[in-house]
């Protein structure tokens, strides 16, 4: 390491006698000095960039020969400062955030994308990535209550139509700047009454409401087809008494919650509740630099199914049912996608209470199925690596109860993972609630 670091300094000091054609080789083999490139690939360009302790910049047209290392990359005395520097994802924008939101800076972007909008629903916030720098940070006025249908939804989607003054088709109201980030879910300003006086309720239908002043500058920011994540954090959830976590709190983060609205079918129709079917467990997904993707038992169990990656798994890949009693009562956990079980775990296993039983994966239907953006076995796409979990009534695939649902692709199959109303109907609990005290 001491080797390396001292031939890259004679190398920038003789800097008139090489040429490193735009500065590449230097750039990064600083980088793997310092274990923090991360590399961003455009949606809509071909040239890539390099991330460096935070700072960004584009891997065409670099200018830095014969000038001195940047201060953010200044070597330390000992190369243990270097390798454990936090990286900044707000770059020289840090200084410019209010200090509640400094905290954004040090955690990476959700989705490998040029452009992304981060849709903190913990928080209230909307993170703007350009780059793989937050750019800006808007509050968020109101968002849907939990727990309801029609809740604000959550997952990977991308911004479509804008509109300057957009009217409800559900009820006679007005909403402006408005900014779709998924079929009938809008970004808005606070809508307003025919005769200009503003709706007081703070029912929103699932869309996200910005102040007005909010709301124009988001607008004039979004462009269509910019990357959009909609979360929810593990940062405020305290567990159950005798319960365990899934998963690492600290490195996972929820992708999809329970009752989540996903659209199964039909032509996008304005701002009109139709055609949707309901999420009917947890999606949680690691953060980019997690460490800990292990899956653990949420509570004392035994094995009573395992289903392999392509047989029969109806998209759930590699899956574990565990049986648990509590309280006098059967009920089940179901942990989906995995992208492997651990070696010995078979039917009839006496399993522990946070004992490690698997690792998060995107398995489903022979392959790794799932992607960020268009999924299936020979996409190119990003993974969607995730923990499916269920909470039910009985230790089966799809539903407890018999239930159809209207899939995205038009098909109309028996439910699995979804349900066609409140999956609490079909013999589903809400893993936040059932595990969690507060979240």
């Amino acid at each position: 390491m001491r080797k390396s670091l001292i031939v890259l300094l004679v190398a920038l000091f003789v800097g008139g006698f090489f040429v490193f054609k735009n500065n590449i080789f230097l750039k990064n083999e600083l980088s793997k000095l310092m274990a923090s490139e991360i590399v961003y690939y455009p949606k809509d360009s071909n040239e890539s960039s390099t991330t460096v302790g935070g700072n960004i910049t584009s891997s065409v047209g670099l200018d830095l020969a014969g000038s001195a290392l940047p201060s953010f990359a200044q070597p330390s005395e000992t190369s243990t400062e270097i390798k454990n520097q936090p990286i900044n994802y707000c770059g020289n924008n840090m200084a410019s955030l209010n200090p509640e939101d400094q905290k954004y800076c040090f955690k990476p972007p959700k989705e490998n994308a040029f452009r992304l909008f981060e849709i903190n629903l913990t928080d209230n916030k909307i993170l703007f990535y350009e780059n793989g720098v937050v750019q800006k940070i808007f509050p968020i006025a109101y968002q849907a209550p939990y727990g309801i249908w029609f809740e604000t939804p959550t997952g990977y989607f991308d911004i479509g139509v804008k509109t300057r003054k957009l009217k409800s088709s559900v009820v006679p109201v007005f909403m402006e700047d408005a900014v779709q980030f998924y079929e009938d879910f809008f970004i808005h300003n606070i809508p307003y009454w025919g005769d200009g006086s503003k709706v007081t309720s703070q029912f929103s239908g699932g869309c996200i409401r910005l102040n007005d002043d909010i709301a124009k500058t988001f607008y004039d920011t979004a462009k269509t087809g910019d990357a959009v994540v909609s979360y929810v954090t593990l940062d405020n959830a305290k567990l159950k008494d005798n319960f365990f976590a899934p998963v690492n709190l600290s490195q996972f983060w929820v992708r999809q919650r329970y009752n989540s609205p996903i659209r199964s079918g039909g032509v996008w129709s304005g701002d009109k509740k139709e055609e949707y079917i309901q999420h009917a467990g947890l999606d949680l997904a690691p953060y980019k630099d997690a460490v800990d993707r292990g899956v653990y038992a949420i509570y004392p169990g035994v094995v009573v199914n395992i289903i392999s990656n392509g047989h029969g798994d109806a998209g759930l890949g590699n899956t574990i049912i565990l049986e648990h009693k509590i309280n006098g009562e059967k009920i089940y956990s179901l942990y989906g996608h995995l992208s492997s079980i651990e070696a010995g775990i078979k039917i009839g296993d006496i399993i522990s209470g946070g004992q490690k039983i698997a690792t998060v994966g995107n398995t489903g239907y022979g392959c790794d199925y799932w992607k960020i953006g268009k999924d299936g076995c020979d996409q190119p796409g990003e993974n969607d690596i995730h923990l499916h979990l269920e909470i039910k009534s009985e230790p089966v695939i799809g539903s407890p109860k018999s239930d159809t649902c209207v899939i995205p692709n038009g098909k109309i199959t028996n439910c699995v993972g979804y349900t066609s109303d409140n999956p609490w109907l079909f013999g589903y609990q809400d893993p936040m609630n059932f595990l969690f005290s507060s979240f």
